[in-house]
Parts: C-alpha cells; structure tokens; sequence
C-alpha cells in the first residue's frame, strides 16, 4: 500500500499520470488526459500528446504484386545458377541437378 507524497499519512489511490507519484484523492489534478499531481504535469503531458500528434507517422508500402513475381523469379534463377556451379565444380552432385541440365539442355 502507497501513500501520498504529500500526505503521508493518508493512503493512495493513483499516481500521477507524468512523474508516477503516489496521490490522495486530495492531491490529485483530474484532467481529460488522466490524473497528475500538479498542473506543471499536466502541462508536460499536454506538451507531450501534442508533439506526438504532430509527428508524421511513417506509412507502410504498398507491395507491388509483379515486383514481388519479379524477386521470387530472380531468387529461384539464383539458386539454379548456383546449384549448376557447384555440380559444375564437382562440389556437390544433385540429382536435381541433372534434371535441371536436362530441361535447360545442358545435359
């Protein structure tokens, strides 16, 4: 159990919204944007939501469907240039590979 910064013998029932000290039902400053201990408070909070409402807010692209046909293409041509490399290099032997030689007409 709290009990007031300013009181201390009475209990606490909220803090205040800015600096988070315990208030009595005395002490506190009831305003739309919550419970403070003090106007000071409140004028930071207020200061505060105002600049965080002024402050553009970064949008999110929009996915362009044929960019992302375009990145999974090159990823998949990609992976076969390497897998053809490594067999190439006698790295590694896929059987995958060879169906790939043979639908390309390399094999």
């Amino acid at each position: 159990m709290d009990y007031c910064k300013f009181h201390t013998n009475k209990v606490a029932h909220v803090r205040c919204k800015t600096c988070h000290i315990p208030l009595c039902d005395d002490c506190k400053v009831v305003t739309d944007l919550g419970v403070f201990c003090s106007e000071e408070c409140f004028n930071k909070a207020k200061d505060f939501q105002k600049r965080a409402q002024t402050q553009s807010v970064p949008r999110t692209k929009k996915s362009n469907p044929l960019m992302t046909i375009i990145k999974i293409v090159v990823i998949i041509v990609l992976i076969v240039i390497i897998a053809l490399g490594l067999d190439f290099l006698g790295i590694v032997t896929l059987p995958m590979v060879d169906t790939l030689k043979d639908l390309i007409g390399l094999g």
